[in-house]
């Protein structure tokens, strides 16, 4: 299902307390990412955490992007978008404390790691 996010474009990135949601758009559909787990960023060459000033602006930048490719790697989920930026969710930060990483609702269907 992870796959459905590829060709979809970023409509908007919600910064709730202590999680995200990211809003997609696209063809097949549209669909939100929700992040319990503060993702990595690798904008413009240049990697942030949220530790990093800067963080929240890269989030953003991440918003009219269209995703290009979208995998599950072994610890992490990863969407590489049509600039070649990237977002990376680290699944074992959740895995470690027992509670989930993140939730991808796509039309109908709820995938939950």
């Amino acid at each position: 299902m992870i796959r459905e996010l590829e060709k979809a474009e970023v409509s908007s990135v919600i910064f709730i307390r202590d999680y995200l949601q990211f809003f997609f758009e696209g063809e097949r559909g549209s669909g939100m990412l929700t992040a319990y787990v503060m993702p990595h960023l690798f904008v413009t060459g240049r990697r942030f955490d949220s530790t990093v000033p800067g963080y929240r602006d890269s989030l953003c930048s991440f918003i009219s992007r269209k995703v290009k490719r979208s995998e599950m790697e072994e610890w992490k989920i990863k969407l590489v978008f049509d600039n070649d930026d990237r977002l990376e969710i680290p699944l074992q930060e959740a895995d470690s404390l027992g509670m989930e990483a993140a939730m991808l609702r796509f039309d109908n269907e709820i995938l939950i790691w």
